[in-house]
């Protein structure tokens, strides 16, 4: 919340409260603000939960009085985890809806391709769902990344693994873009500090929904450590394939294969997955918390 804030009030810097304004997203009672997520599909679920906390905090902010007695509103677009709609999404609230700014660009390889349109906009925006280096090396006056860098991330859980399971082969499977790079340099990063055998490594096209191929390699190279390097659909559809070839290595998976939703769906098969995350899960006290004030705020 405190972000989102830090946005909103960058609006009054210039605009003072009770003046008539042509600041883009800023009128005397009102700042709109937009966001492009996933909001269908299996990568819905990340979208979602985004959209969610956006509107506790500016439910939050709202109740409070909004930000220099100005009131907050969201226009929020799916762009249903595709590039070409994340772009033209993007262009509607810019240059059509006219918002003040941004509270997502969506996920990380939507969030590159939209990087040539924000900075030109030159209005704030938000890279909340894939944290990628390249968004903020070099830095970017307009563009704030929150969350730990996939690279970071993997690095760490990598590193992790290498210790608590010493000698053992690993597999390694990672998406064809962005977040599977970012992903494997994570990996390579930890491979450089601790030793790890990697006994068979692939990637797999974005959206891909059978893995029987990958996970039947994965039982020949008798790997004992599996990253499964999916989002959501994938790491379901690749444990599930486990199951089916009798095999069980130690399961390690990235932030989003740790949501709840995608555990239940993985069932019993979920117990003893390794994850990595900087979010509080919601069994957490701070999770307990912003359950809480969500029954407060929200529907």
């Amino acid at each position: 919340m405190r972000l989102l804030k830090g946005l909103a009030a960058a609006a009054l810097l210039a605009v003072p409260a009770g003046t008539a304004t042509a600041e883009q997203g800023v009128t005397d009672t009102e700042i709109l603000l937009g966001e492009v997520e996933p909001l269908t599909g299996p990568p819905g679920l990340l979208g979602i939960a985004h959209n969610i906390g956006v509107k506790l905090a500016m439910a939050e902010v709202n109740a409070e009085g909004g930000i220099g007695g100005r009131q907050l509103r969201l226009i929020a677009e799916d762009d249903g985890y595709v590039t070409s709609r994340t772009i033209q999404s993007l262009k509607k609230l810019i240059g059509s809806d006219k918002v003040f700014a941004l509270t997502s660009l969506s996920g990380s390889g939507q969030a590159l391709a939209s990087l040539p349109i924000v900075k030109a906009a030159g209005i704030p925006a938000m890279v909340p769902i894939g944290p990628l280096p390249p968004l903020y090396e070099p830095p970017n006056d307009n563009i704030f990344v929150v969350g730990q860098s996939y690279t970071e991330g993997m690095h760490q859980l990598a590193l992790y693994l290498a210790k608590t399971y010493p000698g053992k082969k690993w597999g390694i499977i990672l998406q064809d873009d962005d977040y599977g790079k970012a992903l494997g340099q994570g990996i390579e990063q930890a491979k450089a500090e601790a030793e790890i055998n990697v006994a068979y490594e692939t990637t797999y096209a974005r959206g891909q929904k059978d893995f029987a191929s990958e996970m039947l390699r994965v039982k020949d190279a008798g790997v004992e450590v599996l990253i499964a390097g999916g989002i959501i659909s994938e790491n379901i559809a690749m444990v599930k394939e486990a199951e089916k070839l009798g095999i069980s290595p130690v399961i390690a998976t990235f932030w989003p294969g740790r949501v709840p939703e995608v555990l239940k769906a993985i069932g019993p098969a979920s117990n003893g997955i390794y994850s990595v995350d900087y979010v509080a899960p919601l069994q957490s006290d701070a999770g307990k918390a912003f359950v809480e004030l969500a029954k407060k705020y929200l529907s």
